[in-house]
């Protein structure tokens, strides 16, 4: 098949990318001019510039493809970047969506986020497809904005386009030279006392990821979202299973919310000031305490869809620290 990937230099685009080149479709990469190609295969490979904002380019891009996945995001927990978040997660989806209903591709595969989806409160199970989104009065752009992005796509849906949405959770894996989420790991190493959030993430490797974007590609219900999570994880969890798995026992010592919103107001004041995105924001403050788990039930009986533990997860990272110097990537967030 003839497929594009918008994002196919991200972290999560250029595992998908390579994974389809691999199996043998024409892939072309969708990327802007300032992107960085050198990890996209040496071969196999067709390039189309352009800016997901840019409703032309986009048309140009699509146009005679079969399936179009849309995996260009703007990821950041800060507030200072609510245009530019706003320009590439909704005005540059629903580009990709109209241009390709407009082409008549015969399928578009929308890579959104379980952002999208909301976040369960205290005490509720985990969040499924079905979940009523709670975070409209929240100033959360990322999750706002992909959420907007998932609406915008399901507008073209009711005009006619064959499209499915997929919900990654927090990925990790290995990302260029360094592997997403291996902070985590790295701030229990050799470490006599480890500070951790309260709250909790839903931790799924990129391979994973891959694979259900793939199992989407052929098997997805036209209009439905499937969530692509691994194992639901508190960040006390996290530290004691790399603690485990490093074979060391430190001191794990929560974070409680007051502290953390203090600092995030500190540095959001620092942010505005210097115009920089700062370490630490009211929205990383806000997730940080909830937990933030999904349940990808609905994938596994209509995709396939599975998932390794965990526990496998960090593993992966061990093995790969040990071949090359750590040089980690941000802690792993939403996609």
């Amino acid at each position: 098949m003839k497929v594009l990937v918008t994002g196919a230099t991200g972290f999560l685009g250029h595992h998908l990318f390579r994974r389809l080149v691999g199996e043998g479709h024409a892939v072309t990469a969708f990327h802007r001019s300032t992107s960085n190609v050198a990890d996209l295969p040496a071969s196999g490979v067709a390039l189309a510039i352009g800016d997901v904002a840019d409703a032309d380019a986009v048309r140009r891009a699509v146009d005679g493809q079969d399936v179009v996945v849309h995996a260009a995001a703007h990821l950041a927990y800060w507030r200072g970047f609510r245009d530019e978040q706003s320009r590439v997660n909704l005005d540059g989806t629903r580009n990709v969506a109209r241009a390709c209903r407009a082409a008549g591709v015969g399928r578009m595969v929308h890579v959104s986020s379980v952002a999208a989806v909301g976040i369960p409160a205290a005490g509720d199970g985990p969040a499924d497809e079905n979940f009523p989104f709670n975070l409209r009065e929240s100033g959360l752009n990322y999750h706002l904005s992909k959420r907007q992005g998932e609406e915008a796509v399901n507008e073209e849906v009711a005009r006619g386009l064959d499209a499915v949405i997929v919900n990654p959770g927090s990925i990790f894996g290995p990302a260029h030279r360094g592997y997403r989420g291996g902070e985590m790991m790295e701030k229990v190493r050799g470490k006599r006392v480890v500070l951790y959030f309260v709250g909790g993430i839903n931790a799924v490797h990129v391979e994973d990821v891959v694979d259900g974007i793939a199992r989407a590609m052929t098997r997805g219900r036209s209009g439905q979202r499937y969530i692509l999570g691994g194992d639901n994880v508190t960040y006390r969890h996290i530290v004691e299973v790399a603690m485990t798995q490093l074979g060391q026992r430190s001191m794990a010592v929560p974070v409680p919310p007051i502290i953390t919103g203090t600092a995030s107001a500190i540095f959001e004041s620092l942010g505005r000031l210097s115009g920089r995105r700062p370490p630490f924001t009211r929205d990383t403050h806000y997730c940080s305490q909830r937990r933030q788990f999904y349940a990808s039930d609905k994938a596994q009986a209509e995709l396939g869809y599975t998932a390794r533990s965990f526990e496998t997860i960090v593993g992966d990272y061990l093995v790969w620290s040990t071949n090359q110097r750590p040089r980690v990537h941000g802690e792993a967030r939403f996609v």
